[in-house]
C-alpha cells in the first residue's frame, strides 16, 4: 500500500476505535498479551534473524543490544498489556466541571486524538507497548518500526490484525509498517488523516521528521540527564542514586550523562569516582573535579552537551543548588535531572529552578518511566510544553472537548417577531 492508502484506513479504523467500548479494547489488549504467550518462540527466532543481518552490516554493539528480545523481555511485555488492559479508560471521562452563574453547566470531556504516527528505531518492544497505549486510548495507530527489526515487527503486526479482530475491532487500527523512506516522507504529508506524530529514537531521526513533517510532533531530541550531590546529600545514597541512573541501562535517553558535585562534597569526591570505576565507567572532570582526583581525564566543553549512551560520566563540580540548576539548564535537554539532598529548602529551589520535563529528589533518574510511574507502559517522553510533557501514558494521547448543558439558553433577546406579509 502506498502512504496514502495507508493513512486512509487508519483514518477509518480510527471513527470505530473512537467510540468502541472499553471492555472492546481490553479484549483485543488481553489477546495479544496472549499471542505473545503462544507465539514466544517464533518472535525469538524473528528476532534473531534481525539480530544476525544486523551483526552483518556491523552495527555497533549497544545497538544490537537495543534490539535484541528475550523471553524474559517478552515475558516483560505481557505483563505490561495486562497492566495497560486494567487501567481506567480515559475515553469518555469528564473533568473540571462547573456551574456558571447564568446556569450552563460546563466540563471537559476526553476524547482520543485520532490517528497517530510512530516513528522509531531498534526495540521492537515500542511495537507492542505502542499499540496497546494507542488502542487503549481510543486512536488507530501507523506503527513504523527501523528496518534492522523489520522481520520482528512484521510478525507483531500480524499479531496485533489478529486479536484486534479476534475483539471485533478493525485489524487496520494497529498498522505496523516497514516501507521506504520515501513512503515515510509522504506519510508525514498526509495532515490531513494523521493527527499526531511521535518519533521515537536518535536525535538525527527526531530532527529529520521534525523537518519533514506537516503534522504536529510530540519529542525529544536527546537524553542529556544530570544528578546533582548538594552539599547535604547523604553520601553512600547519592553514590548508590548516581550508579543506578548512569550503570542500569546507559543506552536509554533517561540515563545520567553529567553529574554534578557541590564543591562541599570534594573531601568525598575520590570515592564517588572509585564507586565509578569500579562499575567500569570512564570518568571525565572539570578543572576542579581533575584538581581533587588528578587522574581523571579532562571534560571539554561540549562534553557537558554530550549524549554519551555508554559508560562514560562527566563530572563538574558546582558551588551550590542555584549553580547546579543553571548548569542543567544551559547544557541539558529539559529531559531528567535529580538531586539528592537531605535539605527540604534546597530540595523545593532545585524543583523550582530546574526546567525539565522530569525533576526528581532523592530518586534515580531512571524513573522517568511510564511502568513505573503507573503508566503500564509509555508511547515516549516528551521534552515539549505543549499538550504532552515528560513520559506519555494512555491520558496524554487524548486531547478533550467541551461540553455544555444549557436549559434553552440564549445569548441576546430574540429578534421581534414580524408577520410575513411585512417581510415581502
Amino acid at each position: 500500500m502506498d502512504a496514502l492508502q495507508i493513512a486512509r484506513r487508519a483514518q477509518e479504523a480510527s471513527k470505530v476505535t473512537a467510540a468502541a467500548a472499553t471492555e472492546r479494547k481490553d479484549h483485543a489488549v488481553r489477546a495479544m498479551a496472549g499471542r505473545l504467550a503462544s507465539n514466544k518462540e517464533r518472535i525469538l527466532a524473528a528476532n534473531e534473524r534481525d539480530i544476525s543481518e544486523a551483526r552483518k552490516k556491523n552495527l555497533r554493539d549497544s545497538l544490537v543490544d537495543r534490539l535484541r528480545l528475550t523471553a524474559g523481555k517478552i515475558e516483560a511485555r505481557m505483563r505490561a498489556l495486562e497492566k495497560i488492559a486494567a487501567l481506567p479508560d480515559p475515553v469518555g471521562r469528564c473533568f473540571r466541571g462547573k456551574s456558571l452563574p447564568n446556569g450552563l453547566r460546563v466540563s471537559r470531556t476526553r476524547v482520543p486524538l485520532g490517528v497517530i504516527l510512530m516513528i522509531y528505531e531498534a526495540r521492537p518492544h515500542v511495537t507492542v507497548n505502542s499499540g496497546a497505549l494507542c488502542l487503549k486510548s481510543g486512536n488507530a495507530a501507523i506503527l513504523r518500526g527501523g528496518s534492522e527489526v523489520r522481520r520482528c515487527n512484521e510478525l507483531l503486526g500480524g499479531l496485533w490484525r489478529q486479536s484486534l479482530e479476534q475483539a471485533g475491532l478493525p485489524g487496520d487500527s494497529i498498522q505496523v509498517i516497514s516501507g521506504s523512506h520515501q513512503q515515510v516522507r509522504d506519510l508525514l504529508s498526509q495532515d490531513g488523516l494523521i493527527d499526531l506524530v511521535i518519533p521515537r529514537g536518535g536525535e538525527g531521526l527526531v530532527r529529520a521528521v521534525s523537518k519533514d513533517s506537516k503534522i504536529p510532533v510530540i519529542k525529544h531530541y536527546s537524553g542529556v540527564c544530570h544528578v546533582y550531590l548538594d552539599v547535604i546529600a547523604d553520601i553512600e545514597k547519592g553514590i548508590e542514586i548516581a550508579l543506578d541512573s548512569k550503570c542500569l541501562m546507559p543506552e536509554v535517553c533517561n540515563a545520567m550523562e553529567t553529574l554534578l558535585v557541590s564543591t562541599g562534597l570534594s573531601g568525598r569526591l575520590q570515592a564517588v569516582v572509585e564507586a565509578f570505576e569500579r562499575c567500569g565507567v570512564r570518568v571525565k572532570g572539570c578543572e576542579r573535579t581533575r584538581s581533587v582526583v588528578g587522574r581523571v581525564e579532562p571534560a571539554s566543553e561540549a562534553d557537558w552537551r554530550t549524549e554519551y549512551l555508554d559508560n562514560i560520566v562527566s563530572v563538574k563540580m558546582v558551588n551550590d543548588v542555584r549553580e547546579a540548576a543553571e548548569h542543567i539548564n544551559l547544557y541539558g535537554s529539559h529531559h531528567t535531572d535529580s538531586i539528592v539532598t537531605e535539605d527540604r529548602e534546597n530540595a523545593r529551589e532545585f524543583t523550582r529552578r530546574v526546567d525539565s520535563a522530569v525533576v526528581l529528589v532523592n530518586a534515580s533518574t531512571m524513573f522517568c518511566d511510564g511502568e513505573s510511574l503507573g503508566m503500564g507502559a509509555e508511547i515516549g517522553i516528551s521534552t515539549d510544553k505543549i499538550h504532552a510533557r515528560g513520559p506519555m501514558g494512555l491520558e496524554e494521547l487524548t486531547s478533550y472537548k467541551l461540553v455544555i448543558h444549557g436549559s434553552g439558553h440564549v445569548m441576546g433577546e430574540p429578534p421581534a417577531f414580524r408577520p410575513a406579509s411585512e417581510t415581502v
